[in-house]
């Protein structure tokens, strides 16, 4: 028999779209990332991250694709997906992460353990074991940024200087 753990992966989305994917428990978190990204037909090509959360899906230790900051440089440890395997976190049902992938667009998926159990060794392993939703397109978000109800578009490359600080005085950075 092997250790799975059975979690469902919910994506942040304007309809509900959620998959449910079984990975043995001495899976890396780097496994867990590639067949999050065949459950939804994304094609890998972006950063990603995984955070450990709570029942109020809060942010916590970060599981990162790639080592892109020096270690302990703010106080934490650096956790690499291959070097992390899954049953160091994740010890009970209920427990929850969040995997964001693409750091421009922000596609976030809310992970949440359904259960740990045994399945048969013939069983192969990590699957996707329910699709429920049609998955979004990867490149269907707009990479466009809002702050206050001010929209700058990555498609407008000659912002004038003035909107530029119009934005930052209302972000309260009055001396630029």
């Amino acid at each position: 028999m092997q250790q799975v753990i059975h979690f469902r992966v919910l994506v942040d989305y304007e309809k509900d779209v959620f998959r449910d994917i079984e990975i043995t428990k001495d899976s890396s978190f780097f496994d867990l990332h590639n067949i999050i990204q065949e459950a939804f037909g994304f094609d890998n090509s972006q950063m990603a991250s995984f955070y450990v959360s709570n029942e109020d899906w809060e942010r916590g230790q970060e599981i990162t694709l790639i080592e892109v900051k020096e270690p302990e440089e703010d106080g934490e440890p650096i956790w690499l997906m291959n070097e992390t395997e899954i049953s160091k976190i994740i010890l009970a049902k209920d427990q929850k992460l969040i995997y964001v992938f693409d750091f421009l667009l922000m596609w976030c998926f809310y992970v949440d353990v359904i259960a740990i159990k045994e399945v048969e060794d013939i069983v192969i392993l990590p699957r996707i074991t329910q699709e429920f939703g049609e998955s979004p397109d990867q490149y269907s978000k707009s990479d466009d940024i809002v702050f206050d109800g001010v929209e700058i578009s990555n498609d407008d490359e000659d912002i004038e200087e003035n909107e530029l600080d119009e934005l930052f005085r209302m972000m309260g950075n009055e001396d630029l």
